[in-house]
């Protein structure tokens, strides 16, 4: 099974009707959740300003898919994001290796538990589903949500196995720090390897321990 047919099962399986796409760059990950068949609440968070306006084109005629302008962190504060020419690749950590090209950007970044409690109110979201791609900066997004752990059943996180970014977390803290708020582990699949098939990125998904 792909990872795609996993993730579309998946969702069903926790009745997910919210997914948080954090880290949404132009909406690739959203519009792969409508080519599953998802047709639920997706609510994109992305902080760079030119990434964002090409995010609104996308979902301006999606009634069930919205969007913020912020970063998501563990603190509420402004800070300066590394954007890559491949954007995907921008983050808050600076990059492991030497980029001349990259820009800086100053960002807003917000607490997810300040956030969604009336994000779900206001779209009537009761099983939410918390998808991370951050470049190196999930644990931090993960505890800005304690304050909203509840509310979420299942989540889907990037672990780096080699360190990309600077002064990122080992992936074993992060799945410790996930596993510490009760959640399991569930599937593990291959984000990419280097040229000899070692790993490089993996993404996990879990959901809340029963």
């Amino acid at each position: 099974m792909n990872e795609l047919a996993f993730l579309r099962d998946f969702l069903m399986q926790l009745r997910i009707d919210c997914v948080l796409d954090v880290g949404a760059n132009r909406g690739q990950f959203a519009r792969e959740l409508r080519g599953i068949g998802y047709n639920g609440r997706i609510i994109s968070f992305e902080p760079i300003g030119n990434e964002f306006l090409v995010l609104k084109e996308q979902f301006k005629n999606d009634l069930k898919w919205s969007g913020h302008q912020v970063a998501l962190g563990s603190k509420e504060e402004t800070m300066s994001i590394t954007i890559p020419k491949l954007t995907v690749m921008s983050s808050l950590l600076d990059s492991a290796a030497a980029d001349r090209d990259a820009r800086k950007e100053l960002v807003e970044v917000r607490r997810l538990d300040n956030m969604l409690p009336s994000l779900m109110t206001d779209f009537g979201s009761s099983r939410v589903f918390l998808k991370m791609d951050t470049q190196g900066y999930d644990l931090e997004v993960f505890r800005g949500a304690s304050g909203c752990i509840e509310n979420i059943q299942g989540m889907q996180s990037e672990l780096s196995i080699q360190p990309l970014y600077k002064n990122m977390p080992h992936y074993l803290e992060a799945l410790e720090a996930y596993e510490a708020a009760s959640f399991a582990l569930y599937n593990l699949s291959v984000v990419n390897r280097v040229s000899d098939g070692g790993l490089v990125e993996l993404n996990c998904f879990m959901r809340r321990a029963s």
